[in-house]
């Protein structure tokens, strides 16, 4: 229950806590399911958290997100996680802010691109946001902007 008090965990999280502990398997179901029953470990909270704090504060897109939450178990809250995310950013202005301050940090003020060095930065701020989690038809219409010259 220290654990639970501390931070959020999903059932993925106490059932790995509990499998290196020597207690026997009947012992490791009954904390297992007090924990659920009291509601210390709540997989729905969880992926709410999870969420909030990915969309938010890593600025992670929707494809990082769901392969974390399908890493630990949680299939079955994939669609109101994805809810969650796009109540969070419905326009996608993080994708949009995270680009421009990429873009901001690998071009100097006043420094004018030939055609080629352009095409590489732009393919170096795909990477990043690739890397973040973002879909690749948004990264897409995102760094389409960056291909003009300014």
């Amino acid at each position: 229950m220290a654990l639970c008090s501390r931070k959020e965990c999903c059932v993925w999280h106490i059932q790995r806590r509990l499998d290196q502990t020597t207690l026997d398997p009947e012992q490791r179901q009954a904390i297992l399911e007090k924990l659920l029953r009291d509601r210390f470990v709540d997989n729905r909270r969880f992926v709410e958290i999870y969420c909030r704090d990915r969309c938010l504060r890593a600025r992670w897109g929707w494809n990082k997100i769901r392969n974390g939450l399908t890493r630990w178990g949680l299939r079955d809250h994939l669609e109101e996680a994805r809810r969650w995310c796009l109540e969070l950013d419905p326009n996608q202005s993080a994708l949009n802010d995270l680009a421009t301050a990429k873009w901001n940090s690998m071009i100097l003020p006043g420094e004018s691109l030939r055609f080629q060095e352009r095409q590489k930065r732009c393919a170096k701020l795909s990477r990043f946001l690739l890397g973040k989690g973002y879909a690749p038809d948004d990264v897409f219409a995102c760094v389409r902007f960056y291909f003009e010259p300014s």
